[in-house]
Formats: C-alpha cells, structure tokens, sequence
C-alpha cells in the first residue's frame, strides 16, 4: 500500500478504508483532537463525486502529536473525494468532531494528511492511541488461554446482541455512543440458560491504550460472543476482549 501524501499532491480519490494509522502517525506533524467551530464552504451535496477547498477553524481538545494553539485553521484542497466537514454542530455524517492529522503548512496553519477528513469513528481513535503509544494499531484477538479462563468462570455463554443502555455512556463519538451497560438479546447459547433478554453490566477492564470495548449504544445492536458471571447477582459480562471480535466455534464449551 502506497504511503498516504499530504492533500495537495493527491488526486480525485475515494477514502481509503485500509488506509494504514502507523503511516499517517509517522507522517503527521501534528495530530490533535477537536471540533469544527466554522467551515467555508460548507458542503450542500455530500454525496458528490469531488469536493471544493475548504479552510475550516478548529478548537483543539487535546493534542496526541506534536504541538498546536487552543484554535487553528484546517485546510483541505479541492477535487478531493472527501470533505472537511459538511457543517459544524450537525449531525455525525459531517464529521465535524475527532482526530484530525496534520501537516504543518506555514503561516497558513496545517493542511489534512491522508485520505480522510475527520477521524470520527471511536475504532479509529483506539488505533491512534495505541499506534502512538508503541503498540501494534490492532488490539490483538483473544488467545486460547483467555477463552478457556472466561468459558470456565462463566455460568452463561451467549452469541447475542447488544444494545448498550442510554444512561451509562462512557464513550462519546460523533458516530456512536457507548455505554457500560446493555440488553442482550440472545440468539443462540452455548452454555448456561438464557431464554430471555437479560440486563448486564461491563466487568473490569485493564488499562490499556485505547481501551478496549463497550456496548453500542445503538439501535440495531451489536452482535458478539458474551461470557456472563451471575454469582454477584448482577450479571456481569467478563470479556476483556471486545466480543464482536470473538468466534463463536473457537469458545470450549466440549
């Protein structure tokens, strides 16, 4: 895969999904998390083949590389596949939130590096964190020995989906919010009973960088492998990896 390029020496070309976070840390000069306070142009068709320049001013949150003012001005050239931001304080299809990788451009301020606007998908920010903090980008899977601990701690095991509750959000993104607590629908148990949805709660989790998984606080769900300890009385679902991520024919139930 080609090493990303700064904005301007790109052509029409679409996002690239598999655009790798290791290459964009090395080639940022500065990567900083914020919010779009105002855009010009703002985007009035964003499913357009190409998007104008755009010049956009920035409230820096925080700053995970290299060194950025309180506000600064974002550009992004024109005939790219992508957009800035559509409009600040809109919905999260605009992307006007998240982690913004930059090139330094002078008394110009920064202009994006890569293929995408704003970072704004909280999978995409753990992988910041982790590449910057030394770790490979990816969370690594569940490795035989964890299965066999939460099988054996277990008294429920479910392929299920959850949807995280309302008012335990311990993650905020533009796309998603997620809680420490859901509803499990179950659709097929591997071992225990649970004929019913059933209420749980996120057991402990280690410090790592990035985190490492929650429930989705969304609708439609999200589909995983759970272990569920109901000693406590509260049943506490025990992954430390997050459970979309799991196989459900790699858990020894036999």
């Amino acid at each position: 895969m080609p090493t990303p390029q700064p904005s301007t020496t790109q052509g029409v070309s679409a996002p690239n999904p598999s655009e790798s976070i290791s290459e964009l840390v090395t080639g940022a000069d500065v990567i900083a998390f914020g919010t779009v306070e105002s855009v010009e142009p703002q985007v009035t068709d964003a499913e357009a083949d190409e998007f104008p320049a755009q010049t956009a001013v920035v409230r820096v949150d925080d700053v995970l590389k290299g060194d950025a003012a309180a506000t600064i001005t974002v550009s992004k050239p024109a005939g790219t596949a992508y957009y800035l931001t559509e409009q600040p304080n809109s919905a999260y299809v605009s992307r006007n939130e998240g982690i913004f990788v930059l090139r330094a451009a002078g008394e110009s301020g920064y202009e994006l590096f890569g293929n995408v606007g704003v970072h704004d998908d909280w999978g995409n920010w753990q992988k910041f964190e982790r590449v910057l903090a030394g770790l490979p980008e990816t969370a690594p899977a569940a490795t035989k020995e964890e299965l066999a601990v939460w099988t054996a701690q277990a008294d429920v095991i479910v392929f299920a989906s959850a949807r995280g509750a309302d008012d335990d959000i311990v993650v905020h993104t533009p796309r998603a919010d997620f809680s420490a607590s859901a509803t499990l629908t179950p659709i097929e148990v591997l071992k225990g009973e649970m004929a019913e949805p059933l209420d749980v709660v996120q057991g402990p989790q280690p410090e790592v960088p990035g985190g490492t998984w929650a429930f989705p606080v969304k609708d439609e769900g999200q589909t995983g492998v759970f272990f569920i300890d109901t000693s406590s009385g509260t049943p506490t679902v025990i992954n430390t990896v997050n459970p979309s991520s799991i196989n459900k024919r790699k858990v020894p139930v036999n």
